[in-house]
């Protein structure tokens, strides 16, 4: 005679405002904002996972050096390729998390955020003493 594991009975619910939080630090993340920059609204998109973003992106530095057509870098990456990258990372992670697949995820890009500020090598150095 075979024993089978007993199972439990329950459900597993994930809060709207976890999953909301989550896609909003996983958009900051593509567009290298802060997460506050973000805001998300989650709704039902057909069964599926839909998503509506708007991304505050900080305005470009007025006295840096000039962008080159062709430069390359993760900071240099226009706006829309920003976009597609969220897409897919939003995609992958609400698929993972909650096992539905997303639907739309619509991005509105707004002015006013600004950029996340790297930790500098000598930012731990008090330069008051000598």
């Amino acid at each position: 005679m075979t024993v089978q594991a007993s199972t439990r009975r329950g459900h597993t619910r994930i809060e709207q405002a976890a999953l909301r939080h989550t896609l909003e630090a996983v958009a900051a993340g593509a567009f290298k904002v802060r997460s506050g920059d973000v805001s998300a609204t989650l709704h039902d998109d057909a069964g599926k996972l839909g998503v509506d973003l708007l991304v505050r992106l900080p305005p470009p530095p007025l006295l840096g050096p000039a962008l080159a057509p062709g430069a390359s870098g993760p900071e240099r990456q226009p706006a829309f390729e920003q976009a597609r990258i969220a897409r897919l990372r939003i995609s992958s992670l609400g698929q993972h998390i909650t096992g539905l697949q997303c639907g739309r995820i619509n991005i509105r890009l707004g002015a006013g955020g600004r950029a996340i500020q790297e930790d500098r090598v000598d930012s731990g150095q008090d330069r008051r003493r000598p």
